[in-house]
């Protein structure tokens, strides 16, 4: 009984922390921070639309944006372990065909694939190549692969890693491919309705959908082996090094925080769509995770970077993480 007491206070010492960057920040969003397998905040803050109106719901389902290469990297891994360093079968071309580069190449974007953000801007200027009911790989494929190639973030990278390896098997409960005109909770830009695309055109670059919980359960499922065991996890895990700190699908740094004596290791994924922000961080040594979604452009609400030593993001996790109190 007292111990539960204590954890319960603990539990509400951490969501008045982060309640209180919410506020100050005026997020409009999604929050949601959990240890272990426990989550001890799962909250909306702000209204949907800029305008007023409904409050943000925590169980409501968004587009994931490029937390879905992070999802993708490790179910190609965890299925493909042995062929992370040959070259990839050419999608589409005859029995045997292969590219000149390696899974591994493409995960970290160094594969000199044509880029899908080169093409013509489309009404309300998104790159016509997301306005295609699904993902043109034949555009993609419209420039030689050059191995190796200098570091140039690229969506096509990662459809074709999918495509290369017959798919990818087993999304996630809770994560779907969306489908259609599907796009999840709708993004600002501006103060006014993002331009108009098909989120089924980032296919396995950024195409899913899910809720902050879904997310919570695949960080989880890594952390504990679930997903990938160790060895495989570590190589996810692992910096190419170099200088870079881009690891297969996310990027892992040693962060530091206010109110944390050492550097916190923090795997961290980034993604952006029209006008939906989120986050997802899994720090793996203090066993804890934290999501976060905003349905404002990073114009509108600049979440900041960890190495910045300010900002939302360095605010929110010193609160969550270190226990700081960041008023």
């Amino acid at each position: 009984m007292i111990l539960s007491l204590a954890l319960a206070a603990a539990a509400g010492g951490l969501s008045a922390r982060v309640d209180a960057v919410a506020d100050r920040a005026r997020l409009a969003g999604v929050l949601l921070v959990a240890r272990g397998d426990r989550v001890l905040v799962e909250k909306g803050y702000g209204t949907v639309s800029p305008g007023g109106g409904a409050m943000h719901d925590p169980r409501a389902r968004w587009r994931l944006a490029s937390i879905t290469k992070q999802v993708t990297a490790a179910l190609l891994l965890r299925d493909h372990p042995a062929a992370l360093d040959a070259p990839v079968a050419r999608p589409g071309g005859p029995r045997g065909a292969t590219l000149a580069v390696t899974l591994r190449q493409l995960l970290t974007h160094h594969s000199g694939l044509a880029n899908p953000d080169d093409t013509p801007a489309a009404a309300g200027s998104l790159p016509a190549f997301y306005t295609r009911a699904a993902p043109d790989l034949g555009y993609c494929l419209s420039r030689p692969t050059v191995p190796g190639s200098a570091f140039a973030y690229n969506n096509c990278d990662y459809l074709v890693a999918a495509a290369a390896t017959g798919g990818v098997r087993g999304w996630p409960a809770g994560m779907t491919m969306a489908r259609g005109m599907a796009r999840g909770v709708p993004g600002f830009v501006g103060g006014r309705p993002e331009p108009a695309f098909r989120l089924a055109a980032f296919g396995a670059a950024g195409g899913l959908t899910g809720t902050a919980r879904s997310v919570f359960r695949f960080d989880r499922a890594l952390m504990t082996g679930m997903l990938l065991l160790p060895p495989l996890r570590a190589e996810l895990w692992t910096p190419e090094g170099g200088g870079s700190y881009q690891a297969l699908g996310a990027w892992v740094f040693p962060g530091r925080l206010a109110g944390c004596a050492a550097p916190v290791r923090i795997v961290q994924r980034d993604g952006e769509i029209g006008g939906v922000q989120t986050r997802n961080y899994i720090l793996p040594d203090a066993d804890m995770v934290v999501v976060v979604f905003t349905n404002r452009s990073s114009d509108d609400f600049p979440i900041g970077e960890i190495w910045q030593g300010k900002g939302f993001a360095f605010d929110l996790l010193s609160a969550a993480v270190c226990g700081k109190d960041m008023a």
